[in-house]
Order: structure tokens, then sequence, then C-alpha cells
């Protein structure tokens, strides 16, 4: 009898424990977290319907990245606090119903491949869908699929047209999803797709991806990508020269072009840097430097030139 009436005080408290409401089984929660979740119903409702919008959208598993880091994020770091996880278990549930399935079907950025994109639009803007992505490579003589790519997020600006922007990167302006040409001057086309516009200035950035031939397929290159996410948007492309180019700047009036060229182990280079300074305290002068490679050594030559009238070549 002792016993019974033990398990019959403590009864009260393991019932919420043993709800069924939440998305996984409370018997087997193992955090902080999961352990407030089953405790409380309302919780646990909306853990089942966060759930059940995942489930909805995340065809190809298209989702799974996105909602393992709000597990591990947003989720994780209210702990066992009630208001904290209701607040972020609306937002994350807001966010899923809000969201839109988009499929597009690029054709024009490349001639002997097609992009197929499946994209989880956040629907935060109108003239760009942005959010997780498949993008498949299809091989337009034979329309088999070469190659599948998932993204953590993928931006798709839009023209006047309403069609997704593809192979321009104007400074200052929305660019395309997808750019095209031969980055690396192998004499095969690679790519770089927008994924965000995290740049500086709120500039887009980019994963880019250079042709393997020994692999027959497109590779993600860190260092190319790392130049989009260090100077305003994707680099220029000099195919007569065999060089990048890049632009960056601090304020209305310090300015650096950088060119570079790949090494013998396909390296980035730096090859030539001109730097424009305006800082003058009189706003009168602007100071030219231009910093070039010859032969390992750098040569420097400095020039000040006036400022309406440089800045009116």
């Amino acid at each position: 009898m002792p016993t019974l009436r033990r398990l019959l005080l403590w009864l009260p408290l393991l019932l919420p424990m043993l709800a069924t409401g939440a998305s996984f089984d409370c018997s087997k929660a193992a955090t902080a977290t999961e352990q407030a979740i089953c405790r409380q119903p309302e919780l646990s409702a909306l853990d089942e319907q966060v759930a059940a919008a995942y489930r909805q959208h995340n065809q190809q598993g298209l989702l799974q990245d996105n909602q393992r880091q709000w597990l591990a994020g947003p989720r994780a770091e209210c702990k066992a606090d009630a208001s904290c996880l209701q607040s972020v278990y609306k937002e994350r549930l807001a966010q899923l119903q809000h969201a839109q399935l988009v499929r597009q079907q690029i054709d024009n950025a490349m001639p002997a491949y097609r992009f197929d994109i499946t994209l989880l639009d956040w629907g935060e803007r109108d003239w760009a869908a942005e959010g997780p992505a498949i993008i498949n490579i299809i091989d337009q003589r034979s329309q088999q699929r070469i190659q599948q790519l998932r993204l953590d997020n993928v931006y798709m600006a839009r023209g006047d047209n309403g069609k997704p922007l593809v192979n321009t990167a104007r400074l200052y302006d929305l660019q395309g999803v997808i750019n095209a040409a031969d980055f690396d001057f192998d004499g095969h086309a690679d790519f770089a797709v927008q994924n965000g516009n995290d740049g500086p200035y709120g500039g887009p950035t980019y994963r880019v991806y250079l042709y393997d031939t020994a692999r027959q397929q497109f590779v993600l290159n860190d260092e190319l990508s790392t130049l989009t996410e260090e100077n305003l948007g994707l680099f220029q492309v000099d195919a007569k020269r065999k060089r990048l180019r890049t632009f960056a700047k601090s304020g209305c009036c310090y300015h650096e072009t950088t060119d570079y060229q790949f090494d013998a182990r396909h390296h980035l280079q730096v090859v030539e840097r001109l730097i424009e300074d305006a800082q003058d305290p009189e706003g009168k002068q602007v100071r030219v430097t231009r910093e070039t490679l010859v032969n390992g050594r750098w040569k420097t030559s400095t020039r000040r030139y006036a400022l309406d009238a440089y800045y009116h070549q």
C-alpha cells in the first residue's frame, strides 16, 4: 500500500511527461527543452504544429538542415524557459506557414546545362525569392541530371519581367541568381549561385563552383566564394588577360580595385591593385596609388590629382 500511495501522489506530476501532443516521444525527452515542452500542453501543441508545417515543406529534404539549425539555435537557446520557447515556436510557425515553394527552370545561364531550382521562399520580398534550395543541374543534350546542390540559402532576384535575373553582376544593383563564365580560364564554363546579401554594405555574396574535368562535376571553390564575401559583389572576369577583378571601398572616398591571376598551383594571386584615396580634409585632391607585381616584386607609384578633374575624366 505505501508503494501504491506514493505512485498516486507522483501520478499528477508524471502525466504531463507522458503527453503525446508533442512531435516526439515525451517518455524519451532527454533535454531540459524537451522536458519543458512535454510539461506544458500549449508548448506540446505548438511543437506538433511546427512539425506538421515542416513535414509539409520538407520536399526532397529541402528543410532538413534549416530545421536542424533552428532546433540547435533559437529553440535550444531557450533551454527550459517556457515563455521563450513559446515565442520562438510561434515565430517559427508563422515563418513556415508563410513560406511558399518556388520551382524555377533556368536554361539561359549556360548553353550546356539547365538549372532546376526548388526553393522555399520565406516571402520577405516582392522582387526576390529567398530561402533554402535544391539545384539540379541538367545536361541540355541528354536531359539527364548530372549533379545536385543543396544550399542553406539562395537569393533569386527578379527583373521587371518577373523572371529571375541571370548573368548580371552590376555594382549597386540586383544581381543574377546564376552567373556563368570561365572563371579559372581552363576552357570550361563555371558558375556562381547568389546565396544572400551578407557582403560589405549589404552586397550580394556567392557560392562559386568550378568545373572539375577529372570528376566531371562542378566543385565548390572556397577561395573564389570568399572573394565575394569580402568585396562588393561578384568579381569581374577579364578573359583576355586571364584575370579576375574585385572592388572594395570604405565610405564614399576610399576605393580599391584588385586584379588576381591563378598561379601554378591554381590558387589566386594578387597581381595589381589600384587605390583611390579621396579622404582629403579639404576635399580638393585624390591620391592614386598603383601597385603592380613585376617578376615577383611589387612596384608602387603614387600621384595626386585635383578631385573634380580626376572623377570627371
